[in-house]
């Protein structure tokens, strides 16, 4: 014991002496210290209840000075871990307060943020030991962040799994709790991220269908006890996108996460606007103005099913992943502002689509609205703070070519007694994923061809029966049917409209330009089957991207009269 005071004695120093002031100024807290120890009497019963008195308690775990989180919570509990609140900027007025469960506290929300669902949530690593997650469930608890892994404090880099993290992902997900994971960096070069980004991905393999929030870049280094401490803005920005490149090819949304203090000096933020920020600030009323997902409000909370204290989070929700969506349509609109003009999409890639537009002078910002078809309801996807940033790149598109998606941009402004309104929303853009390969499709039926995405709109002619056509697009109709967008021409008059995809063969042809082979699933690690001889004729079923960034077709071909299906690299496919 004596030995763990001196310790984070020094820690506390080194980092208050080298972060920003106020860093870890402590915010006073309402809920006594009596009812703090209640509270953890209480969860500590609930825990040897739920597993018997073989539960293990965050007090029963060794000590582990390699361990990021164990360093962090020994500096927390020496000094306070509560990181103080300064003074209001203009984005911080009190237009939505809700009381934290877990706390006792009310916290304000961000006038941007205040028209979403509000979600409680936590987060949690080895250091909360045996959880009785039906309990925390029970409790409120919508969704949780486990630790998967971790970089040790060692100067030699080295990684590890968190002991308890297979447990806890298992538990929460049976428990119908919603699931993201973050791993503990302490990468020094983009090699080094690189490799932490492919162990989350081998530490999660097995948990994919449970993961359906996101998997998040934790770099901390606030004192010289990490590794990593003192690492320049410059190359901790490059480390954190070359992991979150890498989980984003993975099919994961990457997220990455820090205090005001810490987000300011150790991430050019700005070069980080399309991914998702998670905010570390421990106070009731937060002035930070960027943007953010998730808000870590405290670490002191006290959740029954957990022994002792556990991270706070609030996740602002609107695409209903966690809970119901806010469906948009604002009362009071300001015509002074906006509709944003050039709206355009600007660039796009099979898993993204970036669109732009002019900014609006009178703004303060923006919000990013997207509907899955046509006559579909639009959801708020994100929003910008400041009228300076006028691009948006969506990530979060599904993997796909051409597929097409719909936006809207819509300015905000505060007010002189800083009430949120809304401007002009603009029209509707339609953007698409980007296309690689020319795909067919076959009608199997007389079919009508379309204005628009759906059975609602009108008719501009009949395609026949057994008609081939080249599609360039598809998209989704209100009711989530497959509509392909082609061109038919008759009598030399060309008519484009959409094609219901319950009447289509859809397929696209290739030639194998190399003996190569044949694997059971997208990548190097899975089991060759044959080998492809150069020259075949393959179809092309579907295509889907490695951890590594490696294109593969899964293919379809006959030989010698007998058919085959698997996996090949799409460099080795030239189109015919």
């Amino acid at each position: 014991m004596h030995q763990k005071k001196i310790l984070a004695g020094a820690l506390g120093c080194l980092i208050l002496c080298s972060q920003p002031a106020g860093y870890l100024a402590a915010v006073p807290q309402t809920q006594t210290i009596e009812n703090q120890t209640q509270n953890q009497a209480e969860n500590q019963n609930a825990a040897e209840e739920a597993a018997g008195t073989e539960a293990v308690r965050p007090w029963d775990l060794a000590a582990d000075y390699n361990d990021p989180d164990y360093v962090k919570r020994l500096i927390q509990e020496e000094h306070g871990q509560e990181e103080g609140a300064a003074p209001f900027a203009l984005n911080s007025v009190e237009a939505l307060t809700t009381k934290s469960p877990y706390t006792g506290l009310v916290y304000t929300h961000a006038p941007q943020l205040s028209d979403s669902s509000i979600v409680n949530g936590i987060d949690v690593s080895k250091w909360q030991a045996d959880i009785d997650w039906k309990k925390v469930k029970a409790a409120g608890v919508k969704f949780v962040f486990i630790r998967c892994g971790y970089t040790s404090l060692s100067q030699k880099f080295a990684m590890y799994e968190d002991e308890y993290f297979r447990q806890n992902i298992q538990g929460a997900y049976d428990a119908g709790i919603q699931v993201g994971v973050y791993f503990f960096s302490n990468s020094k070069t983009v090699s080094e991220a690189k490799q932490e980004a492919l162990k989350t991905l081998e530490l999660i393999d097995d948990y994919s269908d449970m993961i359906t929030l996101p998997v998040v870049y934790d770099f901390e280094a606030f004192s010289n006890a990490y590794r990593a401490y003192g690492l320049p803005k410059a190359q901790v920005t490059k480390n954190m996108d070359a992991y979150a490149q890498i989980v984003q090819d993975a099919g994961y949304t990457p997220m990455y996460y820090g205090s005001p203090s810490f987000l300011n000096s150790s991430f050019d933020v700005a070069a980080l606007s399309n991914y998702d920020c998670w905010l570390a600030n421990y106070t009731t009323k937060t002035s930070y103005t960027g943007d953010y997902t998730y808000w870590q409000y405290s670490s002191t909370g006290q959740v029954n099913g957990i022994a002792g204290n556990v991270d706070c989070n609030f996740y602002y929700s609107y695409d209903g992943s966690v809970y119901d969506p806010v469906e948009e349509d604002p009362d009071d609109i300001d015509e002074s502002v906006g509709p944003v003009t050039g709206l355009a999409m600007a660039d796009h890639s099979m898993t993204d689509i970036t669109i732009e537009w002019e900014p609006a002078e009178e703004a303060d910002g923006y919000k990013i609205f997207r509907s899955k078809s046509y006559g579909g309801t639009y959801k708020q996807i994100r929003v910008l703070n400041g009228n300076e940033i006028t691009e948006y790149t969506d990530a979060s598109v599904m993997e796909s070519e051409g597929r097409q998606y719909y936006y809207k941009v819509v300015p905000f402004v505060l007010d002189e007694d800083n009430n949120l309104r809304y401007g002009v929303e603009s029209g509707i853009l339609t953007a698409y994923t980007q296309r690689l390969h020319a795909f067919r499709l076959k009608t199997k039926t007389n079919l009508n061809l379309r204005e628009q995405a759906g059975t609602e709109y009108a008719s501009t002619g009949v395609v026949p029966a057994g008609t081939g056509l080249p599609f360039y697009k598809f998209t989704l109709s209100a009711d989530d049917k497959k509509w392909y967008k082609v061109t038919y021409t008759k009598n030399g008059v060309s008519h484009t409209g959409y094609l219901s995809g319950s009447y289509v063969d859809i397929y696209t042809y290739g030639n194998a330009v190399k003996n190569v082979n044949m694997r059971s699933g997208a990548g190097l690690s899975y089991k060759v089957q044959r080998i492809v001889p150069a020259g075949t004729k393959v179809t092309i079923v579907s295509q889907k991207t490695d951890a590594s960034g490696t294109k593969w077709s899964r293919i379809k071909y006959t030989l010698k009269g007998k058919g085959y299906t698997g996996y090949i690299p799409s460099k080795y496919i030239r189109q015919i």
